[in-house]
């Protein structure tokens, strides 16, 4: 599965806690513009890490209790959530590839 999961409060814990391998969520709106930034490289990633790795994304604005339920302050947030746990850890206002390249490198390791 290389396409990014759109995620809910009504898939959230069979998509997320529930998974099989590492899942990355992007916390963001449609409106932000370093969500817009970060989107392409993203997806990207999702297909080069596919099958090791679940992309997903949450709209901030459409689920406000999910963006209050992971305490995210700025968008975009990404976070790694292993064997439905949560890893400490977060990338807030991703900038570069290398950045979240890093990122993802770490979660799968951890």
């Amino acid at each position: 599965m290389s396409e990014i999961v759109p995620v809910t409060s009504a898939n959230l814990d069979e998509v997320v806690y529930k998974s099989d391998v590492p899942v990355i969520l992007a916390i963001g709106a449609s409106w932000c513009i370093d969500c817009r930034r970060a989107a392409p490289f993203y997806q990207a990633f999702a297909k080069e890490y596919a099958g090791r790795m679940k992309f997903v994304s949450i709209d901030s604005e459409a689920s406000p209790e999910l963006k209050e339920k992971f305490d995210v302050k700025h968008i975009p947030t990404m976070l790694v959530v292993k064997n439905g746990v949560e890893l400490p850890g977060r990338l807030v206002e991703v900038k570069t590839p290398s950045e979240l390249k890093a990122f993802i490198e770490q979660g799968l390791a951890a």
